[in-house]
């Protein structure tokens, strides 16, 4: 008697363990300068699947681009992404949840029962809106453009596809932002989540780098086109998360973004933790 109820007591401890595990972390499913007056050949660009050409004109180049870099073309959209956003990554010291201790004596069974119990109604209680995810092209919803760039690094996209694509309104913790229409939805459903988890002091408003910033990757025409030029990125607490650091960010907001289909620079091998990205298309169910 005493082995079955101590085999029901590890079957129970289990059961209490992963709902305590799952309500405790969702998981991941899923520039300013003035630009110079004098514009450059305007060229074709979108976000693509393929790593884009990087011959580009040094910055003190003439504005007109020479035959021979006639192909320069907007950063390949696969090439800029990080790639896996590593699902499941555990932070040192996770241990999968909450560890309850077992004593020397005989657990209570009706106690452990009513522990499962209680964790399954808090569980139940803070599922946010689930991310669906959606069905259709990333670049073809985010779109393509033709650009003017500038010796600064600086790029101007076709007025037309600003005017189809990119919007200002107001999201939760960073007050209004100009970004793709695409991502707005994301990013606001993801902010929300980061208030509703009583974590809005992890994001601090002045630190916000901004969102559509048409330019360069670190305005270099050899490293092509920053995400930013389509608005499908931000830079959230930019003092405490430069490139090459492990980054000051909350891993639980980290988790969030990537839950709302956004990748983290944190994540690449040269880290950029102040960085997110729209990796894919999500909504709430």
């Amino acid at each position: 008697m005493t082995r079955i109820r101590s085999a029901l007591v590890a079957v129970v401890l289990g059961v209490a363990s992963t709902g305590l595990a799952a309500c405790a972390q969702p998981g991941a499913d899923v520039a300013r300068d003035g630009a110079s007056p004098a514009p450059s050949v305007v060229e074709t660009t979108t976000p693509t699947t393929s790593p884009a050409p990087t011959p580009s004109p040094s910055p003190s180049a003439s504005p007109t681009m020479p035959p021979d870099q006639a192909e320069l073309r907007g950063g390949g959209y696969a090439a800029a992404l990080p790639g896996s956003d590593a699902p499941g990554r555990r932070e040192k010291g996770d241990t999968g949840g909450p560890q309850i201790p077992i004593s020397a004596s005989e657990p209570n069974i009706e106690e452990i029962e009513r522990l499962v119990r209680a964790v399954e109604k808090i569980a139940a209680q803070h599922v946010p809106a689930q991310p669906d995810p959606q069905s259709g092209s990333l670049a073809a919803e985010v779109g393509t453009f033709s650009y003017r760039y500038f010796a600064d690094g600086t790029v101007a996209p076709d007025p037309a596809w600003v005017s189809a694509n990119i919007t200002t309104d107001s999201v939760p913790l960073l007050g209004t932002v100009t970004c793709h229409r695409v991502m707005l939805p994301q990013l606001r459903a993801a902010l929300q989540e980061v208030v509703d988890r009583g974590l809005a002091a992890e994001i601090h408003p002045g630190e916000f780098a901004g969102c559509y910033v048409p330019r360069f990757i670190e305005r270099n025409p050899s490293r092509g086109l920053s995400l930013h030029t389509w608005g499908i990125a931000v830079d959230l607490n930019v003092p405490g998360n430069q490139r090459g650091t492990v980054g000051e960010i909350s891993r639980e907001v980290v988790a969030i973004f990537k839950r709302w289909g956004f990748a983290w620079g944190g994540d690449w091998a040269y880290t950029d933790p102040m960085h997110f990205e729209l990796a894919a298309l999500v909504r709430a169910r």
